[in-house]
C-alpha cells in the first residue's frame, strides 16, 4: 500500500496511484511547504474548487496549474483589485513572490494597501461600452435590412395599461373608495 501524498494528507482524502495532486506537489521540496501551499489553495479555491481546476487540465499540464492557482491567490491576497497580474504589471512581482513563499512557511501574507492596490498599480483599465453601435453607412444599411432601425417602445402599450387602471380605479371608486380622483392625476 502506497501513502498519501502530503496534498492528499492535509485534504483527508483518499490518495490513489492516479492522485492528481501528487505531481503539483514535486517542484516543492518540504513535506511541510507541500502541506501549507495545498491546505492555502483548499481554503481559497474550496477543496473541491481545487480539485476541479486541478483536473480541468491535461495531466502534464496540472503542477502548472497548481503553480499558477498558487501565485493567483497569493497575488489576490496581496492585491485584491488586479491580483498577480496587477503585480507583474506594476513591477513588483516580488510581493506576490513573497507571498508564495510565506505560504510555503506557513506565515501570513501582508495585503497591500488599498490605495496603493488601486492608484497605479494595476495595468491601465479602458471603458468599452458593449452597446456601441456604429453609426458607418454599412452598419446602418445591415441593420435596416434585419429590421433593427426602430428599437422604441410603442406608446399603445402604456396607454393600455394606464386604461386598464383608471378601470380598476373606477370599479373601486364606485364601491365607496374615493381613488379615482387620484388615478387621473397618474396620467
Amino acid at each position: 500500500m502506497r501513502m498519501s501524498c502530503n496534498g492528499c494528507r492535509v485534504l483527508r482524502k483518499g490518495c490513489s496511484d492516479d492522485c492528481s495532486i501528487r505531481p503539483c506537489l514535486a517542484w516543492i521540496k518540504s513535506p511541510e511547504a507541500q502541506a501549507n501551499a495545498t491546505v492555502f489553495l483548499a481554503k481559497f479555491y474550496g477543496r473541491a474548487g481545487l480539485m476541479n481546476l486541478i483536473n480541468a487540465g491535461p495531466d502534464h499540464l496540472r503542477p502548472g496549474i497548481f503553480r499558477s492557482l498558487l501565485h493567483e491567490a497569493c497575488g489576490r491576497i496581496v492585491n485584491p483589485i488586479y491580483g498577480s497580474v496587477g503585480l507583474l504589471w506594476s513591477g513588483n512581482w516580488q510581493l506576490c513572490q513573497a507571498a508564495v513563499e510565506a505560504v510555503m512557511k506557513g506565515e501570513p501574507i501582508t495585503e497591500m494597501a488599498t490605495d496603493a492596490a488601486t492608484n497605479g498599480q494595476g495595468p491601465p483599465l479602458k471603458m468599452y461600452d458593449i452597446r456601441h453601435i456604429s453609426k458607418d453607412e454599412s452598419s446602418a444599411v445591415a441593420a435596416a435590412a434585419a429590421g433593427l432601425t426602430d428599437l422604441k417602445r410603442p406608446k399603445a402599450r402604456r396607454a393600455k395599461r394606464l386604461a386598464a387602471v383608471a378601470k380598476a380605479a373606477e370599479s373601486e371608486g364606485k364601491s365607496g373608495g374615493g381613488e379615482a380622483s387620484h388615478v387621473s392625476s397618474l396620467g
